[in-house]
């Protein structure tokens, strides 16, 4: 049941939404990372939350010289969609230099309407290893949950890592220890 009405989900992966036409916009965070070791790659990263109905399509445009805007080419960089219940976020790896050069604009599409946010040219060509760029009163908490996914996934992949190294011991020693074979 959500605040605003119910929710009834079928077995084909179907959502169904009864309201009272009440909508709740996203609330929108941009972040905006640099990495001098990531081979002068970029991050952008654009979170929309707390709507309802709680899909939303994210794009990433750039903002020609005329102010005609385009959706970025798969070809210019990786592209990651996410989405989870009340919460959708897409993030795209680019070339710092085109950053630099270019506008880039993160556009939410929901039932409430369209929203458009640009990464303004002042930060564009700040060179703070990382900065983060808020539209929302509240995105301390979404500052948190990013921050502890961060924390969780390092943890994973370091007992990812330890996991294979007693491994790899055990097996070398599983090999020293036959000898040789006659």
């Amino acid at each position: 049941m959500s605040p605003t009405g119910d929710k009834f989900e079928f077995d084909s992966g179907t959502t169904l939404y009864v309201t009272d036409g009440i909508q709740r916009k996203p609330k929108v965070t941009l972040y905006s990372a640099s990495n001098s070791e990531s081979n002068e790659k970029t991050t952008l990263l654009c979170l929309a939350r707390d709507m309802f109905p709680d899909l939303a399509k994210i794009s990433w445009k750039i903002e020609d010289a005329n102010g005609g805007r385009t959706e970025v080419p798969k070809a210019e960089g990786e592209q990651l969609e996410q989405r989870e219940e009340e919460q959708t976020t897409s993030m795209i790896i680019i070339d710092k230099e085109k950053m630099y050069k270019n506008k880039y604009i993160c556009s939410v599409e929901h039932e409430s309407g369209a929203q458009h946010f640009d990464i303004p040219k002042a930060y564009r060509n700040d060179t703070q290893e990382s900065l983060t760029l808020q539209f929302t009163e509240d995105s301390f908490q979404s500052t948190c949950s990013l921050n502890l996914a961060s924390l969780v996934y390092t943890v994973m992949i370091v007992k990812s890592m330890v996991y294979c190294c007693g491994l790899s011991l055990l097996l070398h020693n599983r090999i020293l220890g036959r000898g040789p074979s006659t």
